[in-house]
């Protein structure tokens, strides 16, 4: 395989907030190639979205502390990159859909407006030109009468259109990096799935890298080659998408697939569920993060696992299908 797009290694991201700081991300690492969808899940509050708006540079300057770790693109650290250069690489060669499109759209802008202002920022696209590359964007993600809404606000759309005009927005510049955080949330079963087929439609023919963040672990088995599980501001267990769901390895990832219903799961089911709550980020445990949650935690887990394996990784002293433990 040829190099790696985009390669993470011990990314940190601290916030800092009036009951300390939390350790969002506290030392991730990944790669990312060309053509290729990582799949990152974790129950709310795991850091997958602070995770994306750290690749982005979107998180506020005036709560991040910025404690380590390299994000690589084309050469360049994207963490070392000031405000301006950051601008400049946002929308041209990264691009992300946001999980509420109405708090992400500009409201007092036009539709058409919105998605032409990138195009004609790093494009150099005329005005008129810009307008037309717009339209035709929302037909290609498949809005009917484009041209109407094009000059429509955010607010006479729907929540599926407006998710679609995300999507337009992020596709407007080819980007080589799309993020797409939970980009089906409160949307309909139908719809969320001719969003997904759309996002995957938009990487073939692009051949762009995805990073899809979400908490739905179906999702991630339909559309991922690799799969990272988030838990406490860290990855967990990492690996080919098949590999890991046929044989999770770590323990807090079997948890969540069995919490997950299937087709074959009865209607009115009530699904079991992972007893406790994650650690507060202000002050994590010294040893396994999963520890107070797990069942099978002894006096080993007070030490910290290493994320181990290749290419199935997973950081757990007591794996799931009673192979060696890493650490």
């Amino acid at each position: 395989m040829s190099a790696p797009l985009l390669s993470v290694r011990g990314l940190k991201t601290w916030l800092r907030t009036p009951a300390g700081i939390v350790r969002a991300v506290d030392g991730v690492d990944f790669d990312l190639h060309a053509g290729r969808t990582l799949g990152i899940v974790g129950e709310s509050g795991s850091g997958k979205s602070v995770l994306a708006r750290s690749l982005m540079g979107l998180n506020p300057l005036s709560i991040e502390v910025r404690a380590g770790g390299h994000a690589l693109y084309d050469g360049r650290d994207l963490r070392s990159l000031d405000e301006a250069n950051m601008r400049r690489l946002r929308g041209r060669d990264f691009a992300m859909v946001f999980q509420d499109p109405m708090t992400s759209l500009n409201p007092v802008m036009t539709i058409g407006e919105q998605i032409a202002q990138p195009l004609r920022l790093h494009m150099g696209m005329p005005r008129k030109m810009a307008h037309e590359r717009a339209v035709d964007l929302l037909d290609s993600v498949g809005l009917p009468a484009p041209n109407e809404r094009a000059r429509q606000y955010p607010h006479e759309l729907s929540g599926g259109q407006r998710q679609r005009v995300m999507i337009a927005l992020a596709l407007s510049c080819d980007p080589r990096v799309l993020i797409a955080d939970e980009p089906t949330t409160a949307l309909d079963v139908t719809v969320q799935r001719q969003i997904l087929e759309l996002l995957q439609h938009a990487q073939q023919e692009r051949r762009m890298a995805l990073v899809l963040i979400t908490h739905d672990l179906g999702v991630v088995a339909d559309m991922a080659d690799e799969i990272a599980v988030m838990y406490a501001g860290r990855f967990v267990e990492r690996g080919p998408a098949a590999a890991l769901l046929a044989q999770p390895r770590m323990r807090y990832t079997e948890a969540l697939l069995r919490c997950a219903p299937t087709l074959e799961t009865p209607t009115r089911t009530i699904l079991p569920s992972i007893p406790g709550r994650p650690p507060a980020l202000t002050a994590p445990p010294q040893g396994c993060h999963f520890a107070a949650r797990c069942r099978y935690a002894d006096e080993v887990c007070s030490r910290p696992p290493a994320l181990a394996g290749d290419p199935h990784a997973f950081a757990c002293w007591h794996p799931a299908t009673g192979g060696p433990a890493h650490g």
